[in-house]
């Protein structure tokens, strides 16, 4: 393999150049991320979640399509657990979480924060909708 300096593969300056089978490499990861990225089939959904509850409180999906959930929080620590769906995920302030969802089944599926205690948890909750 020939390396040279300048800008290559990554485009960064001084990156070094790829030929030959790492071309073939970056090919194939390439078309790997675009098939990886055309299979979702679902919308992305954002949610946030405070103290006040999450934002939206009802979250409608389709049966099969993999939804891509982006969960955020402006202050303290969260999760975000749908326990008919088999999901917990935590969300810290200031790092989205994100996730693709894929619902094996239709019906309502209730979700809470599952760090919260008392009247809190009573608030942080909502309802995950998925139809056929």
């Amino acid at each position: 393999m020939v390396a040279e300096t300048g800008t290559g593969a990554t485009g960064g300056p001084g990156a070094e150049a790829v030929s030959g089978a790492g071309t073939r490499v970056l090919a194939v990861a390439a078309t790997l991320l675009a098939a990886v990225a055309a299979a979702r089939s679902g919308p992305d959904v954002e949610i946030r979640v405070s103290e006040d509850g999450f934002d939206p409180a009802v979250v409608t999906l389709r049966k099969g399509e993999t939804t891509r959930i982006v969960l955020s929080a402006d202050e303290g620590e969260h999760c975000f657990a749908v326990d008919a769906l088999r999901v917990e995920k935590r969300v810290v302030a200031g790092r989205p979480t994100t996730f693709d969802l894929i619902a094996d089944r239709a019906g309502r599926f209730p979700f809470y924060c599952c760090v919260e205690t008392g009247k809190a948890a009573e608030v942080e909750r909502g309802e995950v909708v998925v139809t056929e």
